[in-house]
């Protein structure tokens, strides 16, 4: 990747839900796009303004809706 700027750690990026890896900016013509540094087929969000909210809305690993959590509750402490 030619054009590829690496995010800062301190800034909160959910890594890439397919290979785990950590998102880097790209620029393309005026506009940047997070994406996957490894594979330009996993998710890249829109080009325009850095969105890593979006990246991060993407990349969130979800539970199933059926899936029933195994940590102990606040109401049982």
């Amino acid at each position: 990747m030619k054009n590829s700027i690496h995010i800062q750690g301190n800034i909160f990026c959910e890594p890439c839900k397919d290979c785990g890896s950590r998102p880097v900016i790209e620029q393309r013509k005026s506009a940047f796009i997070v994406r996957c540094p490894k594979d330009s087929t996993h998710y890249q969000t829109k080009p325009g303004l850095i969105d890593i909210e979006d990246w991060n809305l993407k990349n969130r690993v979800h539970t199933s809706l059926g899936a029933k959590s195994v940590a102990p509750s606040k109401e049982a402490s």
